[in-house]
């Protein structure tokens, strides 16, 4: 039996991992692995939202107005 092995949709996939998770350390949001090219996910809808252009909101400036803290100062 032959299997074939894509390479370029393992390294599309796992590339779009990372870009995920780079996205929800950055803006604050939950990151699920699961939730990869779900779109009614609110997570990912937010993220391929803002990979298409939009402007969304950062989570960690909003907690932080919120709790009245600075997240900048050390």
């Amino acid at each position: 039996m032959n299997i074939n092995y894509n390479r370029q949709a393992y390294e599309k996939v796992y590339s779009d991992l990372d870009d995920y998770l780079r996205f929800c350390k950055v803006f604050g949001h939950a990151y699920d692995p699961a939730a990869l090219y779900n779109m009614d996910d609110p997570n990912y809808a937010t993220y391929s939202a803002f990979k298409s252009g939009t402007r969304i909101s950062n989570n960690w400036m909003r907690d932080a107005k919120r709790n009245g803290r600075n997240i900048f100062l050390r």
